[in-house]
């Protein structure tokens, strides 16, 4: 169950924590504990100092402890009770009472089905326009449908994003929260966002019906909330309902053009859309077999709709992917190129076509038209990641790390909650010989990466991008474990025999790291721009296996 809400009991304490937590800072008791005890410590020292000097009794630095505490108790009460501002000394006013709504916040998250929509609540901060879109929960009784629910969140998410004025949590940052129990509030904060969305769907004899509402976080309350019943084929007319409700809840004016790219208009085939759903929940776990499933899923979409512009740069994406990490055959550069041309043919005004096309061409090591056409989707969209990370891999595989930096710096301030973007910035500052630099990027990154394994603790790629950085920064032992549970998750996998070879590499076991690359070869490893400007791999380059292992790759 996603972000489903803690017992009636444990939330209303700790609202009533949060909310006295809340009252400290709005009275600015904490800033005024901080302040004394700086001011008091001061007074203590030099009061030790200088006393003694003086000739006063031997008593007299105690005493003005003693003073220094007593008065702690009055500054706390004083600033409880008074403020100073412009206009002097003030007596401090209650807060605002909270909104009644409050009385339905502690129901399970996604799972409270409103009979009737509720209006909008009024909202005027600018700050306020955030949101988070949570996955949506799966109350279909069938875990094979969890691509579905997963896959609407995913939707809304994919148009809120396009709305510049409206900040909107990554899918990397908010699915961590799938399955896991928290409040409101505390996944707004953890995302910094001011409002989440949260939902369930139901599927079934040719129905749907889905449960939207948008959250408060500030008053964990309602802002807006509905239940849609419909056809299958309805479901499209929903997710635009529900995009534009949030617009209208949280008081944001469109232009014509804005209005128009919040509208779902990719396929009118409820069936395609279902296939090409089914294929993108397989592009995640970066495995050959899910990569697969992914092309038989979108191919299934095309068959039914073949306009169907984003099933071909999804199955552009899945050929490009299966290259990098796990086939590296002609075969399958090709068909990502192909698919992704099409996909551009289609729809010229789909920044995820143009981003898919880049991709292609940028495993053809078409480096200057790859970029091109990321520059596209990113006038077309500005906060599409993809675009912004695959162009700092293109720059890094052609040797242009400064390029390369400013590219992820990008992809990092789109999607902050990413971990692998500082990764492959960490290693354009090593390329560079710029090892401080290099450390704070990877230092930075590890705060990132271990919450992101303690919300997944089986996300592969999280694990063994997790041990090269802990190596890199001196903690062999930490990493050699977290490299040894990416191994045994994906043995067979040849980007994960990569990666812990470049783990090894860093960790100064030569023999070790060649033995990992020639499995990750002979499995079907074969990006060789990469392998020859990856800095992981800088010490091994004048042995012979390494230069041979570089000769087998065509």
């Amino acid at each position: 169950m996603v972000a489903a809400r803690l017992p009636e009991k444990a939330g209303k304490e700790e609202s009533a924590i949060n909310e006295f937590f809340a009252e400290l800072r709005r009275r600015r008791v904490i800033r005024v504990i901080v302040l004394y005890a700086i001011a008091g410590w001061i007074v203590i020292e030099v009061s030790a100092t200088v006393l003694p000097g003086l000739n006063l009794p031997d008593w007299a630095p105690t005493l003005v402890i003693v003073l220094v505490a007593l008065g702690f108790p009055i500054a706390v009460l004083m600033a409880w009770a008074f403020d100073l501002g412009p206009g002097g000394v003030t007596r401090t006013g209650p807060a605002e009472a909270a909104p009644a709504e409050a009385a339905g916040s502690a129901e399970t998250a996604g799972v409270v089905e409103p009979a009737e929509a509720t209006e909008p609540a009024k909202r005027s901060d600018a700050d306020d326009r955030s949101i988070a879109v949570l996955p949506f929960v799966n109350m279909s009784g069938d875990r094979e449908n969890e691509y579905f629910s997963d896959g609407i969140a995913e939707e809304i998410l994919n148009l809120l994003v396009k709305l510049p004025q409206l900040k909107v949590a990554s899918r990397t940052s908010s699915f961590t929260f799938k399955g896991k129990e928290a409040n409101i509030p505390t996944v707004a904060a953890e995302l910094g966002v001011a409002t989440v969305l949260e939902g369930s769907v139901r599927q079934a004899a040719g129905r749907v019906r889905i449960t939207a509402q948008l959250i408060d976080a500030k008053t964990d309350t309602h802002l807006w909330s509905e239940t849609y019943d419909r056809e299958f084929k309805d479901v499209f007319a929903i997710q635009d309902d529900i995009a534009q409700s949030i617009v209208d809840a949280l008081q944001m004016t469109l232009t014509p053009q804005e209005r128009r790219s919040i509208q779902f208009v990719a396929t009118s085939d409820a069936k395609a859309y279902d296939h090409y759903l089914r294929g993108r929940s397989f592009m995640y776990s970066m495995s050959r077999r899910d990569y697969e499933h992914a092309i038989t899923m979108y191919q299934q979409a095309i068959e039914v709709d073949d306009k169907y512009a984003l099933a071909y740069a999804g199955m552009a994406d899945a050929y490009a992917h299966l290259y990098r990490y796990a086939d590296a055959s002609a075969e399958n550069a090709a068909k990502a190129e192909k698919a992704s041309k099409k996909a551009i043919e289609l729809d010229p005004d789909s920044s995820e076509a143009h981003a898919s096309r880049g991709l292609s061409l940028f495993i053809s090591e078409q480096y200057e038209a790859a970029h091109e056409e990321f520059r596209e989707a990113i006038r077309l969209n500005p906060k599409l990641w993809e675009a912004h990370y695959y162009s700092g891999l293109a720059s890094a595989s052609k040797g242009d790390f400064e390029a390369a930096i400013e590219h992820y710096r990008n992809a990092i301030e789109v999607n902050s909650a990413d971990y692998q973007a500082p990764l492959f910035m960490a290693q354009a500052y090593a390329s560079l010989g710029r090892k401080h630099d290099e450390m704070k990027v990877r230092l930075d990154a590890l705060s990132t990466l271990q919450q992101h394994l303690e919300m997944n603790p089986h996300d592969t790629r999280a694990l063994y991008i997790c041990a090269q950085n802990l190596c890199c920064v001196g903690e062999f032992e930490k990493g050699s474990e977290l490299a040894d549970r990416a191994l045994a998750q994906g043995n067979d996998e040849p980007v994960v025999l990569y990666n812990v070879a470049c783990f090894y590499a860093h960790a100064g076991d030569k023999d070790r790291s060649i033995d990992m690359l020639e499995r990750a070869v002979d499995k079907g490893w074969g990006d060789k721009a990469w392998i020859e400007t990856d800095s992981d791999l800088d010490s091994l380059r004048e042995m012979p296996r390494f230069q041979e292992l570089l000769a087998r790759i065509d």
